[in-house]
């Protein structure tokens, strides 16, 4: 009896947050080893630690975020180099947030990586009264995923317009943008009533138009201004005629 496979499913509609790619393996999560002793210089509680890509990675509870990062800031841990989420809000109903640290007076010792977990709705405190550079981190999250950080000074939108609709980097957010997305600027500018006369947005950025030579050359093998048989790139000049001063 032969077997049949089964018909491979449609990917592009299949959940979104499903690998449609070869996805690389995760990095081996190695023991702390002789970074363990860090670790006994800390009060607030840790969830998990280990080595990840030469970081210490450890995870806590929201809850527990400022506490955690003002006990690192004492130890000399005073430059945060990044901090950002990830959507994983159809899988848990979570947010994941990463907060990236460095020591920088002494370089023998391992960057750290805070990790921690807050539900769809939930808040987290602002890092700002520690951190000059959580502030453009922290309205940057704000504006692509919608996190609330509690105590930012200015939490208003970075990247997009203040009345934009939607935050672009959930794994909900249609990649070439809504419909409101579609319209937005035709609607700043001109007026809802021009919809019909100019048309929607091109927002799909892997369109090709062969004719199309105001945005991107023309992207075709054959041209106007080209010879059939000359190399390529080599214009064509019919005639030329030397200028003896300028008009």
């Amino acid at each position: 009896m032969i077997r049949q496979n089964p018909p491979k499913a449609n990917a592009q509609k299949s959940v979104y947050y499903t690998n449609r790619f070869d996805v690389m393996p995760t990095s081996p999560m190695l023991p702390l080893g002789e970074s363990q002793s860090f670790l006994q210089a800390l009060h607030t509680p840790i969830t998990q630690s280990y080595i990840q890509n030469d970081l210490i990675t450890l995870w806590i509870e929201s809850t527990q975020i400022l506490p955690l990062i003002k006990e690192l800031y004492a130890l000399g841990y005073d430059f945060l180099t990044e901090m950002s989420a990830i959507d994983k809000l159809e899988e848990n109903n979570e947010f994941e947030l990463f907060y990236l640290l460095l020591k920088l007076e002494d370089t023998s010792s391992k960057r750290l990586k805070i990790k921690t977990k807050i539900k769809k709705g939930e808040h987290i405190a602002s890092l700002t009264p520690l951190f000059k550079s959580a502030n453009w981190s922290e309205r940057e999250c704000f504006d692509m995923f919608g996190v609330i950080f509690d105590g930012h000074p200015y939490l208003q939108r970075l990247l997009m317009p203040k009345d934009w609709v939607g935050h672009p980097l959930l794994k909900s957010y249609p990649l070439q943008g809504d419909e409101y997305a579609a319209w937005y600027e035709v609607d700043k500018i001109f007026g809802k009533e021009y919809r019909q006369i100019i048309g929607p947005e091109q927002r799909d950025s892997a369109r090709i138009d062969r004719n199309d030579d105001k945005n991107f050359s023309a992207i075709s093998f054959e041209s106007r201004y080209q010879e059939s048989k000359a190399p390529a790139l080599l214009k064509s000049f019919k005639s030329s005629k030397e200028l003896k001063e300028r008009r």
